[in-house]
């Protein structure tokens, strides 16, 4: 637990030195950080709700029309080989 505890603590004064946010009056501060906090809760949650939705249509555009459904591929494969 005290790892775990050092770990937050080190990681957040990193964060603080990376940001400047050290030189910040603590009300200046609390108001980034709340900014921060938000977009980033934002993103994640646009990631989890619109990416896949996003993704599946990328896919449709990418792949070969083939590979978009198992039952017509396997159709087709089917016809081919009686044709042959």
């Amino acid at each position: 637990m005290l790892n775990l505890k050092h770990l937050a603590s080190h990681a957040y004064r990193q964060y603080e030195l990376v940001t400047c946010i050290n030189m910040l009056e603590p009300w200046e501060r609390k108001l980034i950080n709340g900014f921060f906090l938000i977009m980033l809760s934002l993103v994640i949650f646009s990631s989890f709700m619109y990416l896949p939705d996003y993704m599946q249509t990328l896919l449709q555009f990418v792949t070969p029309p083939t590979w978009h459904s198992a039952p017509e591929n396997s159709a087709y494969v089917a016809h081919k080989m009686a044709r042959s």
